[in-house]
């Protein structure tokens, strides 16, 4: 066991060692991936939380990382390709000291060559009738199948996938016929069976035509991001146009014209135009327009878009603010136009935070409603939108209002710029610390709000739900601990790590002048720990007052991913809590479970979730039609009775905050968010729990 350790430790930091001196310029690499594996694992030992000795089992955990990442769903490899791609499992480490990619050329090849075996056997499977009264059943969950035994097995999946898939179109096509008045006709129909093989046949091959478009250095960034991604969940490899992408998400804006795209049938397809954007202005790109071709500015040359990707396309059509792009587009009606757009800076809404007023009749109160769906910021324009300062304005706005009370809506909050958790969760509290940080030292870091200012120190409720993560789990977990908030709904996602990029050019200058651009990999470097000592992550924070929800029987969260870092805890800060005792959380909860269970809505909600978990555990679907018939018209059945069951609560009535002004597009996309207000079962909940806060606050209880 002691020379176990001892070669371990040693080979760990020789490791180092030779990465140090290749990133210093004394040995030379060979050719650019081999830059980037060296400095992917270089950083990455350097920085990570958590680094993995580059040993056996990394080599493993790269060894599967990799495969999945190729074939998710199990429909390319058998498990004779795995037992013959065994003899590099622990191996990769040696691989890369030696600054070769047997393995990924080894497994990039046999990949390849399955998925050609499987291009051109599919269309044979599509030559006959499918009769669909088999009696054999698919399962559609890989995470339960194995790898297929052999290729004539692999063939066999493919038979029943084709099936299913044709099954799929063939029951959308009979569940369209019913009416409220009729029942379904169980016959076998011949011109539907037709209609749903040749849809099943053009979905299918437009998949195997879009893998087959993968090219190699897509791959190679695949096998990069294994390299890296074995280390934890959320460290990854970004080659320099994801970076990008990424960049756009977190500031909430780009420089374009403000159109979203799909690929459809071989095509470029508007699926909406961005009001505000320079496309809603200009006023004659619409959606289902085509794109055919792209042409830059006065340049008469033109790009042909047809039979392209989206990617490709968004690089042609997005560029800098103030020049032209032109868009020969086909109409809806036929018509084809070029229509010259001129790119500005491009304003992604539903990136930013919105507020409303309330107005809950069964309590005569108004409650001011935040939604926050991240926290944002533009990290290159000191004097671009940030989440701070658009909750802080909401905040005067809804409080000039003379609100009741405040909802703070954090459900699918993804996370975002940690300053703005720190400093938007600093509006609620005079002063403290809010989060605390540890590296791979011992020391650790407590970052504080320094502001004594209060803006908004009324009732609060936080509603929190599995898609929660990061810093919206940080400013939830920080007012539970202060005691300063109610936080309702489900436990949040569990992520309680700090990532940090490292522009590998400038990591090295002579390797970037030799093989720029490198990308940048996203390592985690820090733990996030609640004031009260425990990590956010992988636990995530619990909520005080739970409510049903539709997605609390799917595996969400940290604790359910590959790889991630485990829950522990450091020590308890010092920090004043305020008046939301135990006792009141026990009096909420009480009065907020009784509504509950007295709610028609609730016990819906209730009835439709247990109804969906069965659902959900039953992966195993019949190949006949009749049998996948009635199990697809009671599913229907029962998700159109609950959708229909959603209705607007008759006593909540929304509007905007008396001082805020909108432009014409802003008051469009204001209208639609809130009638969906008005219809949530959990915003109406909260205001209820909001009504008995105020009134426990005002009996001192």
């Amino acid at each position: 066991m002691i020379n176990t350790i001892h070669v371990t430790f040693s080979r760990f930091l020789l490791f180092i060692l030779i990465f140090n001196t290749c990133i210093n310029g004394v040995t030379q690499a060979v050719t650019k991936q081999e830059t980037i594996e060296e400095m992917i694992l270089y950083t990455s030992l350097n920085n990570h939380f958590s680094p993995i000795p580059i040993q056996d089992t990394y080599s493993e955990k790269v060894f599967y990382n990799y495969i999945e990442k190729l074939d998710p769903n199990k429909r390319f490899f058998t498990q004779e390709d795995i037992a013959q791609l065994s003899i590099h499992k622990y191996a990769i480490d040696d691989q890369l000291e030696k600054g070769n990619q047997q393995f990924f050329e080894s497994t990039t090849a046999i990949y390849t060559q399955r998925l050609q075996q499987i291009t051109d056997f599919f269309p044979t499977l599509f030559e006959n009738q499918f009769s669909f009264s088999s009696d054999l059943s698919f399962e559609t969950d890989a995470d339960k199948r194995t790898y297929l035994a052999d290729q004539v097995s692999l063939k066999d999946y493919w038979q029943s996938l084709t099936k299913h898939q044709a099954l799929t179109q063939y029951i959308n096509l009979k569940l369209a016929d019913v009416t409220k008045n009729s029942s379904i006709d169980y016959t076998f129909n011949s011109d539907y069976e037709l209609q749903s093989r040749q849809k099943a046949q053009k979905d299918l091959q437009d998949y195997l035509d879009r893998l087959q478009d993968e090219t190699y250095e897509e791959k190679l960034e695949l096998y990069n991001d294994s390299l890296i991604n074995v280390f934890d969940v959320h460290s990854n490899y970004f080659p320099a146009e994801k970076k990008e992408d990424f960049d756009i998400n977190i500031s909430g804006k780009l420089e374009g014209i403000g159109a979203v795209l799909r690929e459809e049938d071989g095509f470029i397809k508007v699926v909406k135009v961005v009001p505000g954007s320079a496309s809603w202005k200009q006023g004659e790109l619409e959606a289902e327009d085509v794109i055919l071709k792209v042409a830059q500015g006065d340049e008469p040359e033109t790009v042909d878009i047809v039979g392209a990707r989206v990617r490709d396309a968004v690089k042609l059509i997005r560029g800098k603010k103030g020049t032209t792009v032109r868009l020969t587009v086909k109409h809806k009606n036929g018509d084809i136009v070029e229509i010259p757009i001129v790119r500005d800076v491009v304003v992604i809404e539903e990136t930013y935070a919105k507020h409303a007023i309330i107005k809950d009749s069964r309590f005569d109160k108004q409650f001011g409603y935040i939604y926050l769906p991240k926290f944002y910021r533009d990290f290159s324009d000191s004097k671009g939108r940030n989440t701070t300062d658009d909750v802080k304005q909401a905040l005067l706005d809804l409080t000039a209002d003379n609100i009741d009370g405040l909802i703070l809506d954090l459900r699918n909050n993804e996370g975002g710029a940690l300053v703005d958790a720190i400093n938007t969760a600093g509006l609620f509290i005079e002063s403290g610390p809010i989060v605390q940080i540890k590296g791979r030292s011992t020391h650790k870091r407590i970052l504080r709000d320094k502001d004594k200012n209060i803006i908004y120190d009324g009732p609060l409720v936080i509603l929190i739900n599995n898609y929660s993560a990061s810093a919206s789990e940080i400013l939830a977990a920080a007012l539970q601990d202060y005691h300063r908030a109610v936080i309702v709904g489900a436990p949040s996602f569990g992520k309680g790590t700090v990532q940090t990029f490292l522009d590998l050019d400038s990591i090295s200058s002579s390797r970037a002048a030799l093989f720029s651009p490198l990308g940048s990999i996203k390592v985690t470097i820090q733990k996030f720990y609640r004031i009260n000592g425990g990590s956010t992550q992988h636990k995530g924070v619990y909520p005080d007052i739970v409510l049903p929800n539709k997605f609390e029987h799917y595996d969400i969260g940290e604790r359910y991913s590959d790889n991630a870092l485990p829950w522990d805890t450091i020590s308890k800060l010092n920090y004043a809590t305020q008046n939301i005792s135990s006792s009141v959380i026990d009096t909420l909860t009480k009065l907020s479970k009784q509504r509950q269970n007295e709610s028609n809505e609730f016990q819906k909600l209730t009835k439709y979730i247990a109804f969906s978990e069965q659902q959900l555990a039953d992966t195993k679907v019949s190949l006949n039609a009749n049998k996948s018939i009635k199990k697809r018209e009671q599913s229907k059945k029962a998700s159109d009775a609950y959708n229909d069951s959603v209705k607007p609560f008759s006593n909540l009535i929304t509007q905007k905050p008396e001082q805020v002004n909108f432009t014409e597009s802003q008051l469009e996309s204001f209208d639609q968010w809130t009638k969906t207000i008005v219809k949530d079962i959990h915003v109406n909940e909260s205001c209820a729990i909001l009504n008995d806060l105020v009134t426990l606050s005002t009996n001192d209880i």
